[in-house]
């Protein structure tokens, strides 16, 4: 761990209502938890691409072959439309995070949640969303005009909530699984490294500096499983590089996952050639059910070899944990 203690939630909890994981959380982790999400009641990525299948000027295809599970059939623009003819649906995020920061807030001034401890909203990018909903050749077309509506929403949340209270985080999986892997290679074609890099750029610096900010990178979770295993942690340290050059605006904290079977000091070591800012908070994806506090014990030791400061965190969200397991 740092110097703090710290540990991050990435977002999801399992099924509980809001002031239940809330409370929950804030009580077992209250004094190293600096800040406390709603366990995304409403799902992921599932409510954008839900707003998204509204939009009039798309038609829905059938899936491809050999498609992924997590996959929905995809979208491409009908013909004659251009993507600036797209109205897109309220994506929902705006009412979500306001009913949520509604029950924080009051479980705050009732003292059950630390005063310092702030509202954390997690996002997946725009990209994420349509590099799951959209054809290959459609997603770089319509990425600038949904991206900008995205960035809408958010500005209407950071309106809505003191910028004090707040935290936003990107979720970034498409790009780390589909695009720096290359499991879609044919999205990797149309969308390379340097452009997602670009992009969550951008996502990052529409975000006010007051506001904290964090990245999330993933390798997915469907079925309580990485999409694909990262070899080490190169592909992100790489992108990692890409990307902080990029910020115009401080970047509070980025999260690695770390695979339950790697105990070793070689997954870490390319952490050594990431240059991250030295007021940005690292954590590693240490804590998994599978093996308990042995397992953490020992993915701690192995990175603390290459990293002399880091938070703890879970590989990705907890929403697969059975309820009774979490409580």
């Amino acid at each position: 761990m740092d110097s703090n203690g710290s540990v991050l939630l990435i977002g999801s909890l399992p099924r509980l209502p809001i002031d239940e994981a809330m409370t929950l959380c804030a009580h077992e982790l209250g004094s190293v938890l600096p800040r406390l999400t709603d366990g995304e009641p409403g799902g992921w990525v599932n409510i954008p691409i839900a707003a998204l299948a509204r939009t009039e000027g798309l038609e829905t295809l059938a899936l491809p072959p050999n498609a992924p599970a997590y996959r929905p059939p995809p979208s491409r623009l009908k013909d004659g439309i251009v993507p600036a003819d797209l109205e897109f649906a309220p994506i929902g995020y705006v009412d979500i995070a306001t009913r949520s920061y509604a029950v924080f807030e009051a479980l705050k001034a009732d003292g059950k949640i630390g005063k310092r401890t702030r509202f954390q909203v997690s996002l997946p990018t725009p990209f994420a969303t349509l590099g799951l909903a959209l054809v290959e050749a459609d997603v770089p077309r319509v990425l600038p005009v949904y991206e900008a509506h995205v960035l809408r929403e958010v500005a209407a949340i950071s309106a809505a909530i003191p910028h004090d209270e707040l935290a936003i985080q990107w979720d970034t999986a498409i790009e780390v699984v589909e695009v720096l892997e290359r499991h879609r290679p044919d999205l990797a074609r149309v969308f390379s490294d340097k452009d997602c890099a670009a992009h969550l750029a951008r996502l990052c610096n529409a975000v006010h500096e007051d506001i904290e900010l964090g990245i999330h990178l993933c390798y997915g979770n469907p079925n309580g499983k990485h999409v694909i295993e990262p070899t080490d942690t190169r592909v992100m340290v790489e992108f990692v590089n890409l990307l902080v050059p990029k910020l115009r605006r401080p970047l509070t904290w980025l999260h690695m996952p770390v695979p339950i079977e790697r105990t070793d000091a070689v997954y870490f070591s390319p952490l050594r050639d990431m240059t991250l800012p030295a007021d940005t908070q690292l954590y590693l994806g240490l804590v998994h059910l599978g093996d308990g506090v042995e397992g953490a014990r020992q993915r701690t030791v192995a990175a603390k070899t290459v990293a002399t400061r880091f938070g703890v965190a879970t590989e990705c969200g907890m929403r697969l944990i059975p309820k009774e397991k979490f409580s």
